[in-house]
């Protein structure tokens, strides 16, 4: 039974294709660059195309994800970003799943206030987008980062019933020790992946970025300088600062 429609806005389609594009762009252009994750000669205009792309459409079958709580100790990653870790965290890893065609992400957190403010009558800021719908998620995606000392940390994942709220099936995703935010959030990505094909709920369809979703941990060049600046693109989104 498919939960209750959810808000969001109807021109989020191209905003959210360049936002689930870019990490994963950057972390190549940054290998291919010599690891730097600078504009070296991989930022071609063939790059930047593709971020003007819109977002792909699931494909039939594909799970309805949402995006939950994510645990992750205070002071972890960029820390002087004006967010909690686990709040970008969580955006990293919706980023990661925005992009794809075998899952059908839902999102839930953005347009909470934006929702609201329409529902109120209220204008509109500038750059802000109109409000529609989108179908109710089936399942949640949540988790808890646990810092285990010298040796690394652990990300315990759930898969939650929407519905129901029961725990359906669970994950661990492993990290080195100093691991960077954006490739944690992408080992969890192929690990979700994994989970839904043991669970007969992933259609097939060919990655055109596999490092995007790799089956373990792997080193993704994004600095963490870029990370900062994503997350205080996320905090200007939750003041509803379009512009900014």
């Amino acid at each position: 039974m498919a939960t209750p429609a959810n808000p969001t806005p109807a021109g989020f389609r191209r905003h959210a294709a360049r936002l689930g594009l870019l990490l994963p762009l950057l972390a190549s252009a940054g290998c291919a660059a010599g690891g730097g994750g600078g504009s070296g000669p991989a930022s071609s205009e063939g790059i930047w195309e593709r971020l003007n792309q819109p977002r792909p459409e699931p494909l039939a079958g594909a799970v309805r994800i949402g995006v939950g709580e994510i645990v992750v100790p205070a002071g972890a990653w960029a820390s002087d970003a004006p967010i909690p870790a686990g709040l970008g965290f969580q955006e990293l890893l919706s980023a990661g799943l925005l992009r794809r065609q075998d899952v059908h992400f839902v999102e839930r957190r953005r347009f909470a206030e934006a929702a609201e403010r329409e529902r109120r009558g209220l204008p509109r800021p500038p750059g802000a987008p109109p409000v529609g719908v989108s179908p109710g998620a089936e399942l949640f995606l949540q988790g808890t980062f646990v810092e285990a000392g010298p040796v690394g940390g652990l990300l315990e994942m759930r898969l939650v019933d929407a519905e129901s709220g029961d725990v359906v099936e669970s994950f661990r995703v492993t990290a080195p020790r100093g691991a960077d935010p954006t490739s944690l959030a992408r080992a969890a990505v192929g690990g979700l992946l994994a989970t839904l094909e043991g669970m007969g709920r992933l259609p097939a369809w060919q990655d055109p970025d596999p490092g995007a979703a790799p089956a373990s941990h792997r080193p993704s060049g994004v600095p963490a300088q870029a990370v900062a600046g994503f997350f205080r693109g996320v905090a200007a989104e939750d003041r509803y600062d379009w512009e900014g």
